[in-house]
């Protein structure tokens, strides 16, 4: 007979005996295992089962067969990115879903950078594949933030113009979205949806100008989000925000695996950044020996999750507080020393962060369980990740981003996929501006030629080729990117490397070095000093690399295109970077891995 009626008699089988309620034989011979839903899960978390992948859909589990998910109807894989913010690299190490569905069956990238960590600055970068020189979201307050960006040539546009993908969003968008003026000068983008995605389910920021009270819940009001639905205002007060963006990326993989296209989901989670509602756990302002009040921000958990982690993460990083800053800038000498009243409210905020990324690796699990049961996980890619990092105390940092050092540059990244080998690492970097060409790649969707980012496909797929490429990082100017996490605000000077861009450097495998607009400079030699402790600039042993990495920013601060990822000069190329470096949050050890 011919081969589409034996695929689909074949098919008919399989539901016939999923209708009769008989057991579905393996291709060994053998019969599926215990129920994925057996053992019982705590409130709120629903345990994705670890029965071994099958194609074949059993209506006796709750879902209808997918007759064209049965008969293999793609041709292309899907792509799915779970985005957190403010996500540290090291938090990976609590999201045992994340660990055993992503990375253990593909790779993780473990010297991830977020070149301008900072949440607009950054999702810029991932949607257009350029640094922030070069799409101009300088920072997530006006006059920048979501207004100033051109979403005209971004990833769902291309995935969806040149590919003919369905492309959905979900969460949260671009600072200022839903709040601020569209990019052509229009006074409302509060219904706006931009082009490329054929589905939009972005978080508003405070929607008052609906005059509705149940519709100006934000993209940090964790019980309370507001959502465009295709341009439609939808409240949803009462749900706890990553369940609802979980709840809602099902429904909508359910739906496309029905469908006739490939398709690429964003779910961006806001997760673990601060958010409402105040918590009776919450720490307590600080009264610092200069005078500042500390206030500490935390986001908010479902009371399922409250104390988690309480015997786990016993320990804070005391020891990367710094005793001795000498070598910093002014805006961090400034900064007194860490009490041990303030390192208790550090340990409190690491635990409820991590309490609200455990909400996610929870709903990673149902989302997997979701993939399984439509037959779509074996042809999709998984990416998951963060914008930026975020402090813990580190440098005399109570809190916050931006600055080019380790805890703020550095992201987590695990993917799995078509291709990609099982429980690997990768050492080469891989920046924001990679995401757009590694997908494009990976969808075999033509990719645009002035990108500055590079894909890493070929790496996740065969493996390291070594760090030959300069990480160039860039910060917006401080009395726009300063925000109530920070107090010392320089403003903008003549003289210094820029006026708009703050702080510029070039990261290597094993040096950071950066030049501020103050004048002020840093150098750092990872390979003895991981935690970058102690700048060696100016020391003679370092003057000829200093000179060599001073070049090389000059050159990168104007880059475009492929001049972003041409190669370092040769004695600056890492075959063995600097391990990343961690601590033990019950010893408080010191960790590499």
């Amino acid at each position: 007979m011919p081969r589409r009626t034996a695929v689909l008699v074949a098919a008919a089988m399989v539901l016939l005996t999923a209708l009769l309620g008989l057991p579905a034989s393996g291709d060994d011979g053998t019969t599926d295992g215990p129920s994925a839903r057996e053992t019982p899960s705590p409130p709120g978390q629903r345990a994705f089962g670890r029965t071994p992948y099958e194609s074949r859909l059993l209506s006796s589990r709750g879902e209808s067969v997918n007759i064209e998910a049965v008969t293999g109807r793609q041709d292309r894989p899907n792509v799915i990115v779970l985005m957190m913010d403010d996500m540290r690299d090291d938090d990976l190490q609590f999201l045992p879903n994340v660990k055993r569905l992503i990375r253990d069956q593909g790779v993780r990238f473990t010297n991830t950078f977020s070149a301008h960590p900072l949440c607009c600055p950054a999702r810029a970068s991932f949607f257009s594949g350029m640094y922030s020189h070069n799409h101009q979201v300088w920072s997530h307050k006006a006059p920048y933030g979501f207004k100033v960006f051109d979403d005209s040539r971004t990833l769902p546009v291309w995935l969806h113009g040149g590919g003919g993908y369905d492309t959905v969003f979900m969460g949260k968008y671009l600072n200022g979205y839903g709040r601020m003026p569209l990019p052509d000068g229009s006074p409302s983008s509060l219904r706006y949806v931009p082009p490329g995605w054929t589905d939009w389910r972005a978080a508003v920021d405070n929607a008052r100008e609906t005059g509705i009270k149940h519709l100006q819940g934000g993209t940090y009001r964790f019980f309370d989000t507001t959502l465009s639905n295709n341009g439609k205002v939808e409240p949803h007060q009462g749900r706890y925000q990553t369940q609802l963006f979980s709840d809602i990326t099902q429904d909508v993989i359910r739906r496309e695996a029905r469908g006739t296209k490939p398709f690429f989901i964003e779910a961006a989670f806001a997760a673990p950044h601060v958010g409402s509602p105040r918590e009776k756990d919450d720490p307590k302002p600080f009264r610092r020996s200069d005078g500042w009040k500390q206030t500490w921000q935390n986001p908010a958990r479902p009371k399922y999750v409250k104390g988690r982690f309480d015997q786990r993460i016993t320990q804070v990083p005391t020891f990367l507080g710094e005793a001795d800053v000498a070598d910093k800038p002014v805006f961090l000498q400034s900064q007194p020393p860490l009490v041990e009243d303030e390192w208790e409210a550090i340990l409190e905020d690491y635990r409820q962060r991590v309490e609200s990324l455990s909400v996610v690796d929870d709903e990673v699990a149902n989302i997997f369980e979701t993939l399984e049961r439509t037959g779509e996980l074996d042809n999709t890619y998984v990416m998951f990740t963060s914008d930026n990092g975020f402090f813990l105390g580190e440098h005399r940092r109570r809190q916050g981003k931006i600055l080019p050092y380790d805890p703020s540059l550095r992201v987590p990244l695990v993917m799995r996929g078509p291709g990609i080998p099982a429980g690997e690492a990768r050492r080469d970097p891989f920046l924001m501006i990679d995401f757009v060409p590694t997908i494009l790649d990976a969808a075999g969707v033509a990719i645009p030629g002035d990108l500055d980012g590079v894909s890493m496909l070929d790496v996740a797929r065969n493996g390291d080729r070594g760090w030959r490429r300069p990480i160039f990082t860039e910060s917006g100017p401080r009395q726009l990117s300063e925000d109530t996490l920070e107090r010392v605000s320089l403003l903008e000077r003549e003289n210094g490397p820029s006026s708009l861009r703050f702080s510029q450097g070039v990261r290597t495998g094993r040096y950071l070095y950066v030049e501020h607009a103050s004048g002020e400079k840093e150098l750092y030699d990872m390979r003895r000093d991981p935690y970058q402790f102690e700048s060696v600039l100016d020391r003679p042993r370092y003057r000829s690399v200093q000179r060599t990495l001073a070049a090389e920013l000059d050159r990168l601060r104007t880059c475009s295109g492929p001049s972003c990822s041409a190669p370092l000069p040769r004695e600056l190329w890492t075959k063995n970077p600097v391990r990343r470096v961690g601590f033990d949050p019950v010893t408080g050890a010191r960790t590499t891995s």
